[in-house]
């Protein structure tokens, strides 16, 4: 590969990477950098109206989010995944006329195989997958960051509360849904180790009850490489667990490591209005049987 190829996956990967993660600081910043260097009036005007906006489109993260085909085959994308590089396995051709739950493991540090996988086409999911709409589930707060939001939405991700959960899975927006779920949250990523996969699971039993409820197939999902994107420094014992560190400033980029997402079997279940603990627990042992015994060559 040319280096000029590098240049731009980096040069993508961390504008974007890091607007994202920083925007709750760039933006108020930028706003009054602007407001200084140019006309205040102009810039607190539109900052007004974006605000007006955030409160009128509040639930949308709850609703079904603001899908953008536009937005996610747009070419930068592209450039994201190949920065790892990401690659997306597909075990299963899945029925559009269902909902799915997409168990997404491990967390790793910064779920870089879900957010590319599943928040953009770049990987060819809606090729390998068609009318099969992936929405990422994500933190509310993540929803809180200006602009960011935006990009969020428009990927297809959503709120992860339960409510948001069952308007997705309760036919409001239809068949062929996608609820592509990081089981393990922050757990796993204190978890997180290189050369090995530590899965937070046995508790976890939130999304069994939401699939029994709306009859909801759920799809064991592992990304190989997840973990390999940081490694863990003890700083000279200093720090037991050690710290996370990629790569460039402070270390927070992430390594240049193949990731690969395999989506596979698909377990059906039959819908029970009223699940008991039984049928959770039969679910969850058939869920667990599923991702512990998950092989990929």
């Amino acid at each position: 590969m040319m280096d000029f190829e590098r240049i731009l996956q980096f040069i993508i990967f961390s504008s974007i990477t890091s607007f994202c993660a920083f925007s709750p600081i760039i933006v108020p910043l930028a706003v009054i950098f602007l407001s200084w260097a140019w006309s205040s009036t102009i810039i607190l005007s539109l900052s007004l109206i974006y605000c007006c906006w955030l409160f009128i489109d509040r639930h949308t993260d709850s609703e079904g989010g603001r899908w953008s085909d536009c937005l996610r085959q747009c070419y930068i994308w592209t450039r994201w995944v190949q920065y790892f590089p990401l690659t997306l396995i597909k075990t299963m051709d899945l029925d559009p006329n269902r909902n799915y739950i997409f168990g997404y493991h491990p967390h790793g540090i910064g779920s870089f195989g879900a957010l590319g996988n599943f928040g953009t086409d770049a990987t060819h999911f809606s090729i390998l997958f068609p009318n099969i709409r992936p929405h990422l589930m994500l933190l509310r707060m993540q929803f809180f960051n200006p602009f960011t939001r935006d990009l969020l939405l428009g990927s297809g991700a959503c709120c992860v509360s339960r409510d948001s959960c069952e308007y997705l899975l309760s036919g409001k927006c239809g068949r062929g849904n996608a609820l592509v779920i990081i089981i393990g949250g922050q757990r796993e990523v204190i978890l997180s180790r290189n050369d090995t996969m530590i899965l937070y699971l046995k508790t976890r039993k939130g999304f069994i009850q939401l699939a029994l409820k709306y009859g909801a197939s759920i799809v064991p999902v592992i990304s190989f490489g997840e973990n390999e994107l940081y490694k863990r420094h003890t700083f000279f014992g200093l720090i037991p667990n050690g710290v996370p560190w990629g790569q460039f400033i402070l270390g927070l980029l992430p390594l240049r490591h193949p990731v690969i997402t395999v989506v596979g079997k698909p377990i059906h279940v039959v819908q029970i209005d009223h699940p008991t603990s039984n049928d959770i627990n039969q679910l969850h042992n058939e869920y667990l049987q599923a991702t512990t015994g998950f092989r990929y060559e």
